[in-house]
């Protein structure tokens, strides 16, 4: 699987996000990962914590979305950002998932300008995969959209049950 990770995105990136990376590919030989971001910050840190591993690889973007950015405005004006770039990724068939704890409105408003979502999703959820006592459960929406509908929470019961089905 390769994964398209959004390095400049997060409070602290691009730190943490390279030793998370790192980390991931250690664990998992199957994963490659392309750190998104700025080259020259995302080589400093590299030099930080060591050298690039083999299946980790950097793909340069140009700007970062803010928290404090309205999603769309930044997008217009930053459309070649480290979150657009990570969903062109995808869009191109890059990469087969996108992550990053970067603005969470612009990460979805990236992926809904790549038209790669279900066709009659009129909203994606984000889904996180959680621990419980009896092993995983999946809660989909944790965030994304702050005044879903109900037709909107069906939707995401739908995708819920896939990705539980699929990935638990």
């Amino acid at each position: 699987m390769r994964i398209a990770l959004d390095a400049m995105g997060g409070d602290f990136a691009p730190g943490p996000n390279i030793v998370g990376a790192f980390e991931a590919v250690e664990r998992n030989s199957n994963l490659e990962i392309l750190l998104v971001g700025d080259r020259a910050r995302l080589e400093e840190e590299i030099a930080k914590v060591g050298s690039l591993p083999d299946n980790v690889r950097i793909v340069e973007s140009d700007g970062v979305v803010g928290m404090e950015e309205k999603p769309t405005s930044a997008l217009r004006e930053k459309p070649n950002c480290s979150i657009a770039r990570c969903w062109q990724l995808m869009a191109a068939g890059e990469a087969d998932a996108v992550v990053s704890a970067g603005n969470t409105g612009a990460v979805v408003a990236a992926g809904l300008r790549t038209r790669l979502f279900l066709k009659g999703v009129k909203r994606p959820g984000i889904a996180v995969r959680m621990p419980t006592v009896k092993g995983s459960c999946v809660i989909i929406d944790v965030g994304a959209n702050p005044a879903a509908r109900a037709e909107h929470l069906a939707q995401y019961g739908v995708m819920g049950a896939v990705f539980a089905r699929e990935l638990l």
